[in-house]
């Protein structure tokens, strides 16, 4: 064999080389670009919401991510579970993870997958910590769900654009979660350098409120907001208003958003606020594919179907651009238009209020007054 030969020859193999590193590179990119990964509690006390966060994923990837591959992990909703669940996503090298319904799985998986940088967007848990720590953290996290401050932000701004000639109270029933609700508004109004005209925490489980509703009254605010825990104390005070004719105007927390299906939802008048999320009828598309299938829907299951949505419109050709997509691009689900912020917080706040009228709630127009 010539010299001129042997020289082609190695320059035929060394191209073939490169050829199949860039195979292999492209190979690579393309199996990151191609996995989602969903942290849910398959098990557990928490695994029927994770079974339909799974259902409504499970459908959006049939419409939208066909060429994608999912892979589930169960995290329990529990610290041990959620470590091994954050390694197996881990081992498939996904592009981009979501779900994350509990906030103690979500800052473990944001934890286990720091150094690899991996979007994750969160699609259910609410700690405002997600947000308050993900620099000093170095999470690569972007919180799709609302915080747990929402219904505050909600609440203090209807107060602050409504009532600022009328005279208001806070009322909660005592709980870590009433008076965190409460402390919250308070706080948001105080910037604002409004402070309620009447405060008060009732007893909860009790089988009246009279009393706590009289003093309302004789207290001569004309608006109340009452944050409790439990819809059978909400429910017992929206009847014991009606019965006893008060004129305080309420406003309650989401937990009474069960009413219409309520068998006493009669014996509450019209005129009752709620603060509460978007309701999910909104989505016409998703209701009929739902009807098709006969699936009943859920919150967990629209929020699976969006979370999937975001996931699979923000996926990029590297985790750099994944990242960049999040950061910069606004994108449309199911429960409505998804923009973070540059902390990592989704700038809609789905909390809303709503106002009880003829056996239903119906979406209070935010430039009036009730």
């Amino acid at each position: 064999m010539t010299k001129q030969r042997l020289t082609n020859l190695f320059y035929q193999r060394l191209k073939l080389f490169a050829l199949a590193l860039v195979f292999l590179a492209s190979s690579c990119l393309a199996s990151k670009a191609d996995t989602i990964a969903i942290s849910i509690p398959r098990s557990g006390d928490f695994s029927e919401i994770g079974r339909q966060f799974e259902i409504g994923a499970t459908l959006a990837m049939e419409k939208l991510g066909q060429e994608h591959e999912l892979f589930i992990a169960d995290d329990g909703c529990d610290l041990d579970q959620s470590m091994l669940a954050a390694q197996d996503m881990q081992s498939k090298n996904p592009a981009i993870v979501t779900g994350m319904l509990c906030n103690i799985t979500a800052v473990t998986v944001a934890d286990e997958l720091r150094e690899d940088k991996t979007p994750l967007l969160v699609a259910g848990a609410r700690s405002i910590r997600l947000i308050k720590d993900r620099d000093r953290e170095e999470w690569n996290l972007w919180r799709m769900s609302p915080g747990d401050d929402a219904p505050a932000d909600t609440i203090a701004a209807y107060i602050i654009n409504n009532l600022k000639d009328t005279p208001f109270a806070l009322v909660d029933d005592g709980t870590i979660y009433g008076r965190s609700l409460t402390d919250a508004i308070r706080l948001r109004l105080n910037d604002s350098g409004m402070k309620p005209q009447f405060a008060d925490t009732f007893r909860a489980a009790q089988s009246t409120q009279s009393g706590m509703l009289r003093r309302l009254e004789r207290s001569g605010v004309e608006v109340a907001f009452i944050a409790a825990a439990s819809p059978e104390d909400l429910l017992t005070i929206a009847k014991d208003h009606n019965s006893l004719g008060i004129k305080t105007k309420l406003i309650v927390s989401e937990q009474l958003a069960s009413l219409p299906y309520l068998e006493e939802a009669g014996l509450v008048k019209d005129g009752l606020m709620i603060v509460m999320q978007t309701r999910l009828e909104q989505n016409e598309a998703l209701r009929e594919l739902l009807q098709e299938r006969n699936i009943e829907p859920s919150k967990a299951l629209y929020e699976g179907y969006a979370a999937l949505e975001v996931a699979i419109a923000a996926l990029g050709n590297t985790t750099q651009e994944t990242t960049q997509n999040l950061a910069s691009k606004e994108f449309e689900s199911v429960l409505g238009s998804v923009q973070f912020d540059n902390q990592g917080k989704n700038l809609d706040n789905p909390y809303r209020l709503f106002v009880w009228r003829a056996g239903t709630f119906e979406r209070l127009d935010s430039s009036k007054n009730l």
